[in-house]
């Protein structure tokens, strides 16, 4: 029998439920006066730990799309917050943490997790959930009604950033 406030066998927990449990009472005030389609609009996870352990994309994820989508400035734009291995990129940010090594710390679970959904690990992050459409704040009209990025380019970035363990570019 599963534990008080875990779902049952084969059941997906919504990312709005698991915000709920998260961000505690008064932010459940809050998101019982937001819109009713937000649990609907929202991906379904199956969260295992502090990971997503199945992938979101029809296709295995492809580390060179990956890669790609992670330094374009209109998908990703990763090298703005983060130090990555992007000699091509002008800047690297330093707002979040260096991402060079990041395969050899995190499983790509725990990768899709911090790609797709990373406000459920860190509520305040600055960092957008790429993969929902609900719950951002001044988006471009483009972004508004989806995700910034498909289930199958977060794949591909999951893809990519286990292949960094620091060992080379």
């Amino acid at each position: 029998m599963p534990a008080a406030g875990t779902p049952a066998p084969g059941r997906k927990r919504s990312v709005s439920e698991i915000r709920q449990r998260v961000l505690g009472s008064l932010v459940l005030l809050a998101l019982a006066t937001a819109s009713a389609d937000d649990s609907a609009d929202c991906a379904s996870f199956d969260l295992v730990g502090d990971g997503i352990p199945q992938p979101l994309g029809e296709r295995v994820g492809n580390p060179d799309a990956g890669r790609q989508v992670a330094a374009d400035r209109q998908r990703g734009d990763c090298s703005i917050c983060h130090q990555l291995p992007l000699p091509h990129a002008r800047f690297h940010g330093n707002v979040g943490p260096d991402l060079s090594a990041i395969g050899a710390r995190l499983t790509p679970a725990q990768l899709r997790l911090r790609v797709a959904a990373n406000r459920h690990l860190n509520p305040e992050s600055v960092m957008p959930d790429y993969g929902l459409s609900r719950g951002r704040h001044d988006v471009a009209t483009a972004f508004e009604d989806r995700p910034i990025l498909t289930d199958q380019e977060i794949e591909d970035v999951v893809a990519w950033l286990s292949t960094l363990d620091g060992s080379g570019p």
